[in-house]
This record gives C-alpha cells, structure tokens and sequence, in this order.
C-alpha cells in the first residue's frame, strides 16, 4: 500500500499536511508504522511551494530514507517547472534518486521525463 504524504494539498488545507522535510519523514515514518510499504511524496520549498530543484528533493529524499526503509517516490508532475523542458532538467540535475518517480502520461513532455 502506497501512503501519499501530501499531494497537491498545502498548509491551507491543515496542519497535519507535512511541508518540511522533517515533517514528510515523521509523517512516513508513521505510515509505514500502520501497515505502508511504499512512500510518494510533493517535495517542497522552505515557503511549501512544490519543486523538483535538486537540493529540495534530496532533503526530501534523504529525511524520509532516514527514518524508513520502503520505497520513496516523488512526483514529477507539470505544476512543478514551467514547462516540459524545465522539469526534465530538473530530474536530470537530481543529485539523490527517489526510488521511483511518477509519471502523469497525459500531461506535455511525459514520454521524454
């Protein structure tokens, strides 16, 4: 069972939505506790806004693997770059790999991603 840690979802929506790093790897940390064998997760900015820049997904990365030792996945959706080509630089530049990377296929640029 997959436990998706925040999705589209922001501080707006409650305070039980995990923005941080730290946050996501407790919130995990609790999922996997009740039964999750794989994490996705929105990696996020220090102001919460959603970004696939290397340094916020490696942090994101990183927290969550230190506590848990499911799979981690992180989305790659198209609100996150401006454009196809942004976003595929992005995931280039990534220094710490997810274990997976999800995909939305209907969205432009998703078979070069």
């Amino acid at each position: 069972m997959q436990v998706c840690l925040n999705g589209s979802r922001t501080a707006r929506d409650g305070a039980a939505v995990p923005l941080t790093p730290d946050q996501a790897a407790g919130s995990a940390a609790a999922a996997v506790a009740a039964g999750a064998t794989e994490v996705h997760v929105h990696p996020r900015t220090p102001c919460g806004r959603e970004s696939l820049s290397p340094r916020v997904v490696a942090a994101t990365v990183e927290a969550i693997r230190e506590r848990v030792t499911v799979p981690v996945g992180v989305t790659t959706g198209a609100w996150t770059e401006p454009g196809p080509a942004a976003r595929l630089a992005r995931v280039r530049d990534w220094t710490v790999l997810p274990d997976l990377a999800s995909v939305n296929w209907h969205e432009p640029g998703a078979e070069e991603l």
